[in-house]
């Protein structure tokens, strides 16, 4: 079972951030018109000081002090008969001036936030965050004619909103005192208020990733807590999905456009990591799309392999498994070294059979839009040498086996292209015949290398059925990385092979890290599906395929960097087979 990262992560990396970002906010706050406001504001300054200096005590005594002094309309929200969620009726009392206000929301603010540090009461803590939202609610209903002016309260309103809904979080993790369903009942409530208030601090600010952030965490964190148990969330994965979609829209710039300041605006209090950050939005849509994988009691992932899901961004329905693997690995494009994702990545793409892997039509699809660049872009951008590494290491096959100036009498070239493996061959070869899934690709070979006696177009495992103990070598380069599970492959290539027939061929591999993971979180795995849409095989899994149906392996060599791949040298590996009726298949390499 693979562990996420620690639940609160992105609520922890925030809150001294966000603690100083308001009282750096609050440095030039502009007066009361009479004594009492002016004072406020001289305790709120000096509170402040005290609170970014780590003198938590003196910190919460001066806010306290500062709040008795403000007007009792202001200063508490027993005169406010509403819910924090809930809008103020209309006053026609006098209210504050915008600067004023934003002292007023700040005095009560910075005080739950001081509280929350000195680890005090949480019900303190969340009757005074409570207090600067619902003073914010009444007066922001009462004061619509000057919403221009509101920015200041509005950005103090929305941090209040924010840390609410963190207090409530910390609530529903701490609930213990009850069990069973009462404590379950009691949990969602927590989590509902907490999604309440970081949709009320979104819809203040619609830039505010760290709300969308921590809502998603809310709604649907997967994965086991510290005592190894499922990790609390309302589970609405879904949901959890759009809100760690939204903190993703913001960070990266799909910007949303404020009617307040009438430009586009950028993200809110952006974290000094962002690739982290968005490294870990992408980790956790992840999750959220295949949680069975992660939850201690959800049962096998088989149950759940053909399930489908749909994401804002992709026109149709696609398999979970895939979507989950496409956001995993885009999670590593920000962040290469994410553990969680690597691990994830690991273990929904193990023995996976979405993808190109389980449609011949999307391989054929792929060739043909790929037919009139395939050799520039094989040869001159990846800088392909596995056809010559292949012909090279199976000379001494031959020469052992066979005797100098042999010739095959029967060659297949299964997904032969445009013909660059067949003419390294064609010297050992009395009869070639090129075979290739795309009819575009063959035309392509008789115009370039027209070194083949016969073309077959169609997928290899039926037109090898056409030659049944008849092939000699069947040569396969790069070609049976587009097929997950090879037992029928090798089933097909032991019928066409005449007893003593070889068979050569590459397949990608994993990487040695990648190899070690898998063996950790998934020990059988038996293939994997690459970034690419490729499948890296493991060579056990191989070689058990090939005892199965008869063949011995005779030669077997790494060919690590065969190909590029983003400009990184792909690991691969290469086999040479002789197919073994008569006796007890063994290996028996060279």
């Amino acid at each position: 079972m693979i562990h996420p990262l620690p639940r609160n992560r992105l609520m922890s990396t925030l809150v001294l951030d966000l603690i100083l970002i308001i009282i750096s906010s609050l440095n030039h706050h502009a007066t009361f018109t009479n004594a009492i406001n002016s004072n406020a504001n001289k305790f709120l300054i000096k509170a402040d000081s005290a609170l970014s200096n780590n003198r938590i005590e003196e910190a919460i005594q001066l806010y306290s002090r500062g709040i008795q002094l403000l007007p009792k309309r202001w200063s508490t929200q027993q005169h406010h008969d509403i819910h924090p969620f809930e809008d103020a009726h209309d006053s026609h009392e006098e209210l504050p001036h915008p600067k004023q206000m934003e002292i007023v929301l700040s005095l009560h603010t910075n005080y739950a936030t001081a509280l929350s540090l000195a680890e005090g009461s949480t019900d303190a803590v969340l009757r005074a965050y409570e207090t600067a939202c619902i003073l914010y609610r009444t007066w922001k209903r009462s004061a619509r004619e000057r919403e221009k002016e509101n920015a200041a309260p509005k950005k103090v309103a929305v941090q209040a909103f924010f840390f609410l809904g963190m207090t409530y979080q910390d609530l529903a993790s701490a609930v213990s005192d009850r069990i069973g369903d009462e404590r379950e009942e009691k949990q969602r409530e927590y989590f509902q208020h907490a999604v309440q208030a970081y949709a009320a601090a979104t819809k203040l600010d619609p830039n505010h990733w760290s709300s969308f952030a921590n809502m998603g965490v809310v709604l649907a964190d997967v994965g086991l807590d510290g005592d190894g148990k499922n990790a609390a969330s309302l589970q609405m994965f879904d949901e959890g999905i759009m809100s760690y979609q939204k903190a993703i829209e913001v960070l990266v710039g799909t910007v949303v456009y404020d009617e307040t300041r009438k430009h586009d605006a950028r993200p809110t209090d952006p974290p000094e990591n962002v690739n982290e950050v968005v490294a870990e939005l992408h980790y956790r849509i992840g999750l959220c799309l295949v949680p069975f994988l992660f939850m201690g009691d959800a049962g096998s992932e088989h149950d759940f392999g053909k399930k489908l899901c749909t994401l804002p961004n992709v026109a149709s329905e696609r398999s979970c498994m895939e979507l989950s693997a496409y956001q995993f690995h885009t999670a590593l494009k920000f962040h290469p070294r994410h553990e969680g994702a690597l691990n994830a990545l690991a273990l929904v793409t193990a023995d996976a059979t979405f993808g190109m892997s389980t449609d011949v039509k999307n391989v054929l699809q792929l060739f043909e839009d790929y037919a009139s660049s395939f050799e520039n872009s094989l040869v001159d951008q990846l800088n392909y040498n596995g056809f010559h590494r292949m012909r090279r290491s199976f000379e001494p096959v031959v020469l052992k086996e066979k005797g100098k100036n042999h010739k095959f009498q029967l060659v297949v070239d299964a997904g032969c292209g445009t013909g660059l493996a067949g003419e390294v061959f064609r010297n050992i070869s009395h009869t070639l015949i090129g075979v290739d899934i795309s009819p575009k690709i063959i035309e392509q070979a008789k115009r370039l290398h027209p070194i083949y006696d016969d073309y077959r177009i169609g997928d290899i495992r039926e037109v090898l059925q056409q030659f049944p103990q008849n092939v000699s070598l069947l040569v396969a380069a790069d070609t049976f990385i587009y097929f997950n599970d090879l037992s029928d492959l090798f089933a097909v290539m032991k019928g066409a092979l005449e007893e003593g027939g070889y068979v050569v061929f590459s397949l990608e591999n994993v990487s040695a890290d990648n190899e070690q993971r898998l063996t950790v979180h998934r020990p059988s795995w038996r293939w994997q599906i690459t970034p690419s849409g490729r499948i890296a095989h493991r060579k056990d899994f191989v070689e058990s395929v090939a005892r199965n149906n008869s063949f011995r392996v005779v030669l077997y060599e790494k060919l690590d960097g065969f190909r590029k791949e983003n400009g990184a040298a792909v690991p691969g590996h290469f086999f040479v087979m002789k197919k073994s009726t008569n006796r007890s298949p063994r290996n028996d390499e060279l």
